[in-house]
């Protein structure tokens, strides 16, 4: 089906364009939700208004999208996960993870798609991540992954300790010498003595006599 996109739609069309799209995709998704037109003369007269509604939107979501980018660049996104003995993540941060904590920080609703991570994260550190918050606005925050429990400077020692290939170090049942239990004393002897074996002979034959 031949349409003429209303709106943008990511990684499918501005607004303004004609396109030949699937069927079951113009009619169970585009046309539903206004995103689209089919692409009749009618329409197609209407080509200029819309891309130059279009443009206006654009406008303005940039400017807004470029304030959020502001604040976030360059700063700290601090995730907490568990971590087995290794160091390394029971499970893995995500895009979705990140996604969730720039949405609690900024206000603002940011898909997970907009987070350009690549792969998963599976161990504790600091990683450089872009965001696409709109069209050509993106910044550059810092995603540190801290196991839960402890502090983002003793993860960073975690993290040098894994690269190292110390696990053992990173071994949460490790006590250090203050934390291990003291040894138990040897028992004191007995002030009273313990019969033998032989006083019991010598009482049996002082009776026999």
């Amino acid at each position: 089906m031949k349409v003429i996109f209303l709106k943008d739609v990511p990684e499918t069309a501005d607004a303004g364009e004609v396109k030949e799209v699937k069927n079951g995709f113009a009619r169970n998704y585009l046309l539903p939700r206004g995103l689209a037109a089919p692409a009749t003369p009618h329409q197609l007269q209407r080509i200029k208004a819309i891309e130059k509604a279009a443009h206006e939107t654009r406008l303005k979501f940039s400017e807004e999208w470029e304030v959020v980018a502001e604040a976030i660049a360059g700063t700290t996104v601090e995730v907490e996960v568990r971590v087995g003995p290794s160091g390394r993540l029971f499970g893995s941060v995500t895009g979705r993870a990140i996604a969730e904590k720039l949405t609690e920080a900024t206000g603002r609703e940011i898909d997970h798609r907009q987070v350009l991570l690549g792969t998963a994260i599976h161990e504790p550190g600091d990683y450089p991540v872009n965001i696409r918050l709109y069209r050509d606005v993106q910044a550059e925050v810092i995603v540190s992954v801290i196991p839960e429990g402890y502090s983002p400077e003793e993860a960073a020692a975690m993290a040098t300790l894994a690269e190292e290939g110390l696990p053992e170090a990173l071994d949460d049942t490790a006590t250090s010498d203050e934390d291990k239990e003291p040894e138990a004393e040897p028992a004191e002897a007995s002030a009273e003595p313990v019969e033998t074996g032989a006083d019991e002979e010598d009482e049996k034959k002082d009776e026999d006599a």
